[in-house]
């Protein structure tokens, strides 16, 4: 049964390319009416159904693609480069499988020819490819909530040799070491080989926060903070670890751990 998280993401693809493909709409029917034919009613409202649900079908892809690579932070462009790379070879996937379903449906032919491919790819390559990346865009800028999976929501990790794997909900607080992340579960530390910024795309934002360049950590596992004469902080988890917060997150770190126990965010900067 599919969850609603996936069936909310679904949903709004599937509107986004009924909105993108009305917005062509005029310019389809000034081409036929130039071409001295005229577009019937049922037939335009089911070729743009279909190709909205086509169109959705990358969703779950393109979702994906926003977590793991966040447009934000130093490799910004990277990410982008990324995205804009799966958004033209998602469209050329695209125009291609229309091509081959056209022929099914319309012509019953098993394949479309060469020149029918070509033709579509040379009028509606580009535009797709905009489609695409104006999706991946909205995503990234509405945050949309992904859907933890059992394979996503795990860490696969070495122990002795063996496979294993840990929670991301089980995480307290996650530190940078070089190449490295140290993972702290339950008193134990799990290390593997990625790097912070790219492994931040697939916390819950709402439960883990920056504390430092080079540490993250679940604000639930936050007992009490202690402000340091420097202008930084002294995290203490409920384990009793202490955590240094730089000064540059200091603010946002209070006031979210000032939400989470329910207490005023302009409450005194002493500990509490």
């Amino acid at each position: 049964m599919l969850s609603s998280h996936w069936l909310r993401n679904i949903g709004g693809a599937f509107l986004f390319w009924i909105v993108f493909l009305l917005a062509l709409e005029p310019g389809n029917v000034l081409h036929a009416s130039s071409m001295g034919h005229t577009l019937d009613f049922g037939d335009e409202a089911l070729r743009i159904c279909g190709a909205a649900l086509l169109g959705c079908s990358t969703a779950p892809l393109l979702l994906a693609l926003s977590r793991r690579f966040p447009i934000s932070g130093a490799r910004g462009w990277r990410s982008i480069a990324i995205h804009s790379a799966s958004a033209a070879t998602l469209s050329f996937a695209l125009i291609v499988v229309s091509c081959v379903l056209a022929a099914w449906v319309l012509m019953g032919e098993i394949v479309p020819s060469a020149a029918e491919v070509r033709s579509e790819l040379a009028g509606n390559w580009l535009l797709v490819t905009f489609g695409l990346c104006a999706f991946a865009a909205i995503s990234h800028a509405v945050k949309v909530r992904f859907p933890r999976t059992s394979q996503s929501a795990q860490v696969p990790i070495k122990t002795r040799g063996r496979l294993g794997y840990v929670d991301l909900a089980s995480i307290e607080w996650i530190e940078s070491q070089g190449n490295y992340l140290a993972l702290h579960v339950g008193g134990r530390s799990h290390l593997i080989r990625e790097t912070l910024q790219s492994f931040a795309g697939r916390l819950d934002q709402e439960r883990f926060i920056r504390v430092h360049r080079r540490a993250i950590v679940a604000i639930d596992r936050i007992r009490e903070i202690q402000p340091l004469a420097n202008g930084d902080s002294t995290l203490i988890l409920q384990d009793g670890h202490t955590i240094r917060a730089s000064r540059s997150y200091r603010e946002t770190v209070r006031k979210r751990w000032a939400e989470l126990q329910g207490l005023p965010k302009d409450l005194p900067r002493t500990s509490s």
